[in-house]
Formats: C-alpha cells, sequence, structure tokens
C-alpha cells in the first residue's frame, strides 16, 4: 500500500516536472521515502524533514535527498 499512496499522490496529484522543488514531509516514513525517490527519479531538488538525527542522516546518504532537515530542532520553523 506505500507504494501506491506514494505513486498516486506523486505522480497523479503534485505531478512536478524536471528540476522542480520537492519538500517530503515525514520523509522517513515508508510514503515519503518513496516519494522522494520517485522526485529524484524524475530530476525534482528534494528537501525532506524527519524527527531525528538518525532519520535525517538515512534521508541524506542513503535516499540521497537533496536537503533534509530535523523539524524538532529547527528553531527558525516556529518564528
Amino acid at each position: 500500500m506505500p507504494g501506491l499512496t506514494a505513486y498516486a499522490g506523486f505522480y497523479e496529484v503534485c505531478s512536478p516536472k524536471k528540476e522542480d522543488y520537492v519538500y517530503v514531509s515525514a520523509a522517513s516514513g515508508a510514503v515519503g521515502q518513496l516519494v522522494g525517490q520517485f522526485a529524484k527519479w524524475l530530476g525534482c531538488y528534494v528537501v525532506g524533514s524527519a524527527g531525528s538525527k538518525e532519520k535525517v542522516e538515512l534521508l541524506k546518504n542513503k535516499f540521497s535527498f537533496d536537503v533534509a532537515f530535523n523539524y524538532k530542532s529547527q528553531t527558525w520553523l516556529l518564528h
């Protein structure tokens, strides 16, 4: 089910084009990981958020997100 959800949400609802910026919330989850991969394969710039340092490292190092950040430690998001 995560694959179908990610595919439909990304290609049918979002419909980005090459070089678009794609933000993935909860990017380390099952659906978020796949959406990020679809976006990278399409040639998009991918930004993802996750809730821990370990998950951020996973997004950047294993899934090749262009940027990933820990939303729990980003104080600038609160202003």
